[in-house]
């Protein structure tokens, strides 16, 4: 789950850099861009919870924002070209995001909604807090079931964590590929929630 959790912030550090590049940022924007979003949704999970956030206390994370920026830096043309990879890659960032925010408003005894919400926010707040920063509506609330792939394997995932009898790594892992399922099929059937009408 761990090297899990450093791979889902190399690729969401990634798709914050693009999902701002075309407002020409600098690289001390890039930077920013890439922080909020692969750490934003802890961070925000945390102050809702009340807890001391650990976001900071951890080197190896913002290491890999380093890295993840200044790859982006030098290798733009290609990560443009084989963007596809990176989608993969922030599925499996949602996925592992959701569970590490479900699982731990769990342990903090958050009842089910609160828990629910909990792993979704980990895993899309750092997304919101991105496009608003670019000045963009964010982008789950508006393409594809973004949003809603998270909560739906965050509820698989407290009812596995709390009923299941299974072992505790299929319980993390079974609703992780739901969500990196579902992610996915959205994304490639370009799937959309029912929208207000006016």
């Amino acid at each position: 789950m761990y090297f899990a959790d450093l791979l889902g912030t190399f690729a969401f550090c990634v798709t914050g850099i693009m999902g701002g590049i075309h407002h020409r940022i600098d690289v001390v924007g890039a930077f920013f861009l890439a922080l909020a979003t692969a750490m934003g949704g802890g961070i925000i999970r945390d102050m809702v919870l009340g807890v001391k956030s650990s976001t900071f206390n951890d080197p190896y994370h913002l290491a890999t924002v380093f890295i993840g920026v200044i790859f982006t830096y030098l290798f733009i043309n290609k990560i443009t070209n084989r963007y596809q990879l990176f989608i993969y890659l922030d599925a499996l960032g949602l996925a592992v995001f959701t569970i590490i925010g479900v699982e731990k408003a769990i342990l903090l005894e958050v009842h089910f909604l609160g828990a629910i919400l909990a792993g979704t926010l980990t895993a899309t707040g750092g997304g919101i807090i991105r496009d608003a920063l670019v000045g963009e509506i964010p982008f789950i609330f508006h393409r594809e079931i973004y949003a809603a792939s998270s909560l739906l394997g965050g509820t698989f995932f407290y009812f596995a964590y709390e009923f299941s009898s299974l072992p505790s790594f299929l319980n993390i892992v079974l609703p992780s590929i739901l969500i990196f399922g579902v992610r996915l099929w959205g994304y490639e059937n370009n799937i959309q929630m029912p929208r207000f009408r006016r």
